[in-house]
């Protein structure tokens, strides 16, 4: 069952108007535009090299767009006086490839952001990452370096990791892909447990199942422009255009 948005007016915490990103002379995005409101799970989908994780780079400055209009918590991303650390403390990133710092412990990964960003005492802060850890199931693996880990585990100390800043919005750069079907249902379980609680998310994915379930709204991007916007499970049974038809078909038939 699709989400629903927070009753009343809802916050608008990203809006995105008109966004384009070009590398040299490649035109990557080609005027995207996107609104997410405060609680709400919204999932971008479509074909490797569309443009998807370059938009969600766009949203805390890892990527500088070329032109448009980019606003995130407020904040003019254009602007000239960005205070990039205070952006990302408010902006958690999860990504594909995991990026633990290799000769930390697992808790000493979820804990270095308070500590050493924040300036939290220690024992404060490993309660915290302990807390977090078993939030996202990991118990019993403080002192585990991550490469004692499987993809599955590492991913949940990322996203407590990430967690550990008290962000306001959750960006997921494709979570899942690197890791088999048992250790993604394990994030995805994670994932549905924080759209739940009401985390304010943007997820680049190719797991149809979580968007259809857990987003609000879905993206559809090709060729770095947007072709479908909305509900992800009308998007999905009925696609409007030839060109998602193609896609769902490649996805789940392995056909195009």
């Amino acid at each position: 069952m699709v989400r629903s948005s927070a009753p009343g007016h809802p916050e608008r915490v990203v809006e995105v108007v008109d966004l384009r990103k070009n590398f040299g002379e490649v035109e990557v995005l080609r005027g995207v535009s996107l609104s997410v409101n405060r609680g709400e799970v919204v999932t971008i989908i479509g074909p490797s090299g569309s443009g998807k994780s370059t938009l969600l780079r766009c949203l805390n400055l890892l990527e500088v767009p070329t032109s448009g209009s980019v606003e995130v918590l407020g904040t003019n991303l254009m602007g000239t006086r960005v205070s990039l650390p205070l952006l990302r403390r408010r902006i958690g990133m999860v990504f594909q490839s995991f990026n633990l710092f290799p000769h930390l412990s697992v808790l000493e990964n979820v804990a270095e952001g308070p500590r050493t960003i924040l300036g939290r005492p220690r024992d404060e802060t490993d309660n915290l990452a302990r807390d977090l850890l078993a939030k996202v199931g990991i118990v019993g693996k403080d002192d585990r370096r991550p490469d004692q880990l499987s993809g599955g585990q590492q991913q949940r100390v990322a996203i407590a990791r990430a967690l550990a800043m008290h962000p306001e919005i959750m960006l997921f750069d494709e979570p899942t892909s690197a890791l088999d079907p048992e250790l993604r249902a394990e994030v995805l379980e994670v994932m549905r447990d924080l759209a739940a609680e009401g985390m304010t998310m943007v997820v680049v994915t190719h797991e149809m199942a979580f968007a259809r379930k857990v987003a609000n709204r879905a993206l559809f991007i090709d060729g770095g422009i947007v072709v479908e916007e909305g509900d992800p499970t009308g998007m999905l049974r009925e696609p409007r255009t030839e060109r998602l038809q193609r896609f769902l078909n490649n996805i789940f038939w392995g056909q195009d």
